[in-house]
């Protein structure tokens, strides 16, 4: 009996290290995942950065088409 309760409290801390460590494991996983993610969304930022910054040239550039055509006519 005593030596069945000793096997089982054996088995039973190997399995929680098991899962700890497996918890550890998914936890680098996802931070990892997280990292890349925040990345992405920097590159993703500057991208719309860039693009605005270009919407505003094309209008500036709009805007002085217009003022010459209207001096022109």
């Amino acid at each position: 009996m005593e030596q069945t309760q000793l096997i089982l409290t054996i088995a039973l801390i190997i399995i929680e290290l098991v899962a700890f460590a497996w918890l550890i494991i998914d936890i680098r996983k996802s931070k990892k995942k997280q990292d890349i993610i925040l990345e992405l969304e920097k590159q993703i930022l500057n991208m719309e950065e860039s693009i605005m910054d270009l919407e505003q040239n094309i209008i500036q550039q709009i805007k002085e088409l217009r003022e010459i055509l209207d001096k022109k006519l």
